[in-house]
């Protein structure tokens, strides 16, 4: 049906919403911990749909919509991984980082082991994190070249990451999680007109369940081999599970949400909310993938031809959507970007002031601490911008399975460390470290980013799923540091009291 102004305006609105709620939560800050964690008065509720609209971003909604109209349900296997994890970190993991006082996931690190050790992992975090950047402001951004191709891609770009820039940078972390719980509802919404506009189009008497087992867009008999190099269920399952530790015990975008809440009851309440969150991910990949397969089977409108399968969903919505709807499913698409990236700003200023800023000028004002981490959630946002531009220019097949190998190679070691340091009370810094080193050489030999195992003879790149680096790399990680505890002097006793498994009993609340 194409772009009207009714869309334009919906779209308008809403992006001006954004920018005055980053302006409203501006006026009610008071100091620097209201800017990084809310003041710690944060509800359950939010801080859960927070988490969720962070972990969920523009990559799962548009890439994993995409990957089901063309392979069918097994991609929501990944989502499904995250299931066994969740109550695995509310019960083994948020007691210490409440106990710790711990406004960075990294603080954890260096009680545990040693500072060098919460720097590495601190820098790791916020390098990634430019690069997340980029990958979810390059997936909508496929959105508005459907909408307005005559417009340089590069142009489009620009605007979003400094939007995004602009009501994060201002408002801070409250305006970050009260954001991210109004985009959960609109990007809710918009799968739901997704599915609804999509199912209409199936004829009467048709079941049409019964026409995607047919054309082999549930479970083909493929989906559940054992062969590593192939998309499988088994994988997919067991890379969902591997592949969220670093994101849920590491990733302090999300572990942010864990010191946000007034106390750790709280907290916990936020990790068990996912559970229907995540049953609601699974109904909206399944669904619109589906959706839009069986309304071009019927519909008697031809299947588009896409140069990038990516845009798959934009061009259904901006196509086949009546005006005013499109504007709304648009901004529910821009909704998943901005939740992620808005996080991705706000964590990473937030580790450049606690883990490097703050202990080496510890004297700061709480005016210098805000402005520092403007500062730096300006540059994190102009960096990941342009490294969005150089992937508009180059172009990118399967986001969805790129970034979950990006993740297993960059996170999986340090989610390694904290799974050491949890878990063992013989493990200290120098077995930690070994750990480290092992898993990530790992890493690079199943990635070799820029070919830089190329220069060894007889050299070949292991032919793995994506989804199976992290359980690999985290492996590599545990083993030779358990190894390496046997041979090194245990940490002191007082050092890790109430920092490993045995003080779980321990379920106070320190603040």
């Amino acid at each position: 049906m194409g772009w009207t102004l009714l869309d334009g305006v919906v779209l308008v609105g809403y992006l001006g919403f954004l920018v005055w709620l980053g302006y409203f939560f501006s006026t009610r800050r008071t100091n620097s911990d209201d800017y990084f964690v809310g003041g710690q008065k944060i509800p359950a509720w939010v801080a859960a749909f927070s988490l969720y609209a962070t972990a969920l971003s523009s990559i799962s909604y548009v890439a994993t919509t995409s990957n089901v109209y063309q392979s069918g349900w097994i991609f929501a296997f990944g989502v499904i991984g995250i299931a066994p994890l969740i109550p695995l970190v509310a019960e083994y993991f948020v007691p210490f980082i409440r106990r710790t006082n711990s406004v960075t996931a990294y603080e954890y690190l260096e009680a545990r082991f040693d500072r060098p050790m919460r720097l590495l992992a601190s820098a790791i975090f916020m390098i990634f994190h430019v690069m997340r950047i980029a990958v979810v402001i390059f997936i909508p951004t496929l959105a508005f070249m459907e909408v307005w191709p005559q417009i340089d891609p590069l142009i489009l770009v620009a605007v979003m990451g400094f939007l995004c820039v602009v009501y994060t940078t201002v408002g801070g972390f409250e305006a970050v999680v009260w954001s991210d719980t109004i985009q959960t509802i609109i990007l809710m919404g918009a799968a739901v007109l997704v599915m609804g506009f999509g199912f209409a189009a199936i004829p009467e008497g048709v079941n049409g369940f019964d026409v995607l087992v047919a054309d082999g867009k549930v479970f083909p008999k493929e989906n559940f081999s054992f062969d590593p190099k192939i998309t499988t269920v088994w994988w997919l399952f067991l890379g969902g599970f591997f592949g969220s530790i670093y994101q849920y015990i590491g990733s302090q975008d999300v572990v942010q949400r864990y010191s946000s809440t007034k106390n750790l009851h709280e907290a916990k309440k936020t990790l068990y909310i996912q559970f229907p969150l995540l049953i609601a991910s699974v109904i909206m990949f399944v669904g619109m993938g589906s959706a839009i397969y069986l309304f071009y089977k019927f519909s008697g409108i031809p299947a588009p031809e896409l140069a990038n399968n990516n845009a798959l969903l934009p061009y259904f919505v901006i196509h086949q959507l009546p005006m005013g709807i499109s504007g709304l499913v648009i901004a529910g698409i821009f909704a998943a970007a901005q939740s992620t990236v808005s996080s991705s700003l706000n964590s990473t200023a937030t580790c450049a002031i606690v883990d490097f800023i703050t202990p080496v000028r510890p004297n700061i004002t709480d005016k210098q601490k805000i402005t520092y981490a403007q500062i730096a959630s300006w540059g994190a946002g102009i960096l990941g911008t342009l490294m969005a531009m150089v992937f508009i220019t180059q172009g990118q097949s399967d986001m969805y399975v790129l970034f979950n190998s990006i993740l297993g190679l960059l996170g999986s070691p340090i989610a390694g460390i904290f799974l050491l340091g949890v878990f063992s009370n013989k493990v200290d810094a120098k077995a930690a470290w070994i750990g480290f080193y092992v898993s990530s050489a790992v890493a690079l030999y199943l990635g070799n980013p820029g070919g830089m195992f190329n220069i060894i003879p007889g050299y070949v790149k292991p032919e793995i799923f994506g989804f199976l680096f992290a359980p690999i790399v985290i492996a590599a990680c545990m083993i030779p540091g358990y190894i390496a505890s046997i041979f090194t002097p245990s940490p002191d006793a007082q050092k890790i009291k109430g920092l490993t498994y045995t003080s779980l009993s321990d379920q106070s609340d320190i603040k």
